[in-house]
């Protein structure tokens, strides 16, 4: 969201956050070329690649005598999208507002909460037997390896059980592929203060807040909208909090689409993206590249022979 700091949290797929504590910058190496060095993968790719963890991992523990099971939830298509640099999408706002459900139901102490297959199965074991399912699954120590992602703290995963074992045979070896996958998906945080103070940023920003005091809205930024009518709608009544919300968004939606903020901030992320990966964590980038590739041929053979 323009003007404050909505950098995507740490992945939590692979990696699990253990402390927020600064790590040493990496040194910058030689510039290498961007073709063919990916700093992503497409909705498809990730839902290839999580299906054959899941097989991976089920046959592994299957093999030790416990059942395994991840219930995939269906796509939840009104969910809000992506927006970093804020929401310039003005018919899902007219829809939607912010998405924040200030109108939705009431928790009235009777509203059933889904459990899943896996959760069934765990509270079915012994206390024995779930701490054994638990070694089986993430090894001896979860913290084996432990890798450090510049401002953001340590990540850590296990180095033995069917996890770790399903992931070194998708990417390898497993304490470079922590680092590069740790890296690659907080490029867009570890360039973030470059982008939001590029002048072509700012000047979009100022845009969009002139527009928006027009509308009568006096906001900084977009941040600032949104808690401003998150906060009102816990003050007030369901069905007015939801039509300030609506009214709000659409009029940020407006404003942001007029002033370019989005496409902006996108278009300057990709490029300082790129130019990460190409410099200063080049070798992370080209590693997170040869891995991703062998996986998802390994993940398409996997299909293939289900």
């Amino acid at each position: 969201m323009p003007g404050k700091d909505p950098r995507p949290a740490l992945t939590t797929l692979l990696l699990v956050l253990v402390t927020a504590c600064s790590a040493p910058a990496a040194a910058p190496g030689p510039p290498v070329p961007t073709t063919g060095v990916r700093t992503g993968l497409t909705d498809v790719e990730n839902g290839l690649l999580a299906d054959a963890e899941r097989r991976l991992i089920t046959t592994c523990m299957k093999e030790k005598g416990f059942a395994y099971t991840v219930d995939v939830l269906p796509e939840d298509r009104d969910r809000a999208p992506d927006r970093p640099f804020g929401l310039d999408d003005v018919a899902w706002a007219r829809h939607h507002g912010y998405g924040l459900d200030t109108d939705g139901p009431r928790d009235d102490g009777r509203t059933a909460v889904r459990v899943s297959t896996q959760e069934r199965y765990l509270a079915s074991l012994t206390p024995e037997r779930r701490r054994a399912f638990d070694r089986a699954l993430d090894g001896k120590d979860r913290a084996a390896i432990t890798v450090e992602v510049p401002g953001r703290g340590q990540v850590f995963t296990s180095a033995d059980g069917c996890q770790a074992d399903a992931r070194r045979r998708l990417y390898g070896d497993l304490r470079a592929w922590t680092e590069a996958k740790a890296i690659v998906v907080n490029l867009g945080y570890l360039t973030w203060d470059q982008v939001v103070s590029a002048p072509e940023y700012t000047t979009a920003l100022e845009s969009w807040r002139t527009c928006m005091a027009g509308k009568g809205f006096a906001y900084a930024d977009s941040s600032e909208a949104i808690g401003d009518v998150a906060a009102r709608g816990r003050a007030g009544s369901a069905g007015t909090a939801r039509e300030r919300e609506r009214r709000t968004a659409v009029a940020d939606a407006e404003c942001n689409r007029d002033a370019g903020l989005a496409r902006t901030g996108t278009r300057l992320q990709r490029e300082r993206i790129r130019a990460a990966a190409r410099t200063r964590f080049a070798r992370q980038a080209r590693h997170f590249t040869d891995a991703v590739t062998g996986a998802l041929a390994e993940a398409r053979a996997l299909t293939r022979h289900r």
